[in-house]
């Protein structure tokens, strides 16, 4: 059986669910692309960047062996404690017990504002001399924790997403501060292209894909959805100008990928990501689940359900 609080703690190692997930680690036990158990697989907020006070909608992209759940239970929190500078994680383990305002119990989506104070337990607002400036990510985000517990007939499953939100600059002069505002664009989230199937080049149907067969597949996004930003440097304190970097994380209850994540550069230009799924040896339905997430927090998915014969 899997422990809640195991389960918890490795939410908080690789499941947090924001921009800066990191491509490589040790395949310790079952491949991170494969559905073996009910997952939250995304925390999706609209807008995906709003200033403190603002109201945003949340809805949620769960798996499970047998498919997507369409309407999970689901307990909802802001995360209260920002993490300690000893801790790794993006959120504080503290946010894993009673350092949360809790929001709804059981709907699979909700709608609230940021509080208040966001900006100053997670961004760099302090309120005291004492204290110093949160460190933005390198794309001068700031980020509030969104608690998420999923519960299914098995253990509770739990997940936190990142909510960017809009903070002042910290200790940037009157004339960057002013040009950052008229320049700076809040984020928007992208949107996900058809998946497309391909078998030694040749187009392949969705519902008609060898048992055992090597495909490749291929998933896309508009231009604009690789958005331009500008980001204060807090070394030469200036403004620097930079493109969202596109990652697309792929999962699916059978089969298996030759990666996990795949996506696009800030200096890509190309507007898809390719991926190859070997399928299983037995005809079957396969879920497949696909997440888009741009580099300041934005997120996009999509569910299909492939047939094997």
């Amino acid at each position: 059986m899997r422990p809640v609080l195991a389960s918890a703690i490795a939410a908080l190692a690789l499941l947090i669910l924001g921009p800066a997930f990191s491509a490589c680690r040790p395949e310790l036990g079952d491949r991170e692309s494969s559905i073996t158990r009910t997952r939250v697989l995304a925390v999706r907020g609209e807008p995906p960047e709003a200033k403190p006070g603002e109201v945003v909608s949340w809805t949620l992209l769960v798996a499970s062996p047998s498919g997507p759940l369409a309407m999970p239970v689901a307990s909802w929190a802001f995360c209260s404690t920002p993490k300690l500078l000893t801790e790794n994680g993006a959120a504080s383990a503290a946010c894993l017990r009673d350092a949360v305002r809790p929001l709804a119990e059981g709907p699979p989506a909700i709608e609230a504002a940021i509080p208040a104070d966001a900006c100053a337990l997670f961004g760099p607002q302090v309120t005291s001399a004492d204290l110093r400036p949160r460190d933005p990510d390198v794309t001068g985000g700031f980020y509030q924790p969104v608690r998420v517990t999923v519960f299914d007939h098995e253990e509770p499953e739990v997940a936190f997403g990142l909510q960017r939100i809009g903070c002042a600059l910290a200790n940037a002069a009157a004339d960057v501060t002013t040009d950052f505002a008229a320049r700076y664009v809040p984020n928007a989230n992208p949107e996900l292209g058809p998946l497309e199937a391909t078998l030694d080049g040749a187009p392949l149907a969705l519902d008609a894909i060898p048992a055992g067969a090597t495909i490749r597949l291929r998933t896309s996004w508009p231009a604009a959805a690789a958005e331009r930003y500008v980001v204060y440097d807090l070394a030469t304190r200036t403004l620097a100008e930079h493109r969202e970097t596109m990652r697309v994380s792929w999962f699916a209850t059978a089969g298996s990928f030759e990666s996990d994540r795949t996506g696009r550069s800030e200096d890509e230009l190309e507007t898809s990501t390719d991926n190859t799924w070997t399928a299983p040896p037995e005809p079957r339905a396969v879920h497949l689940f696909v997440v888009l997430r741009d580099a300041r927090g934005g997120v996009a998915f999509a569910t299909h359900t492939l047939t094997t014969k």
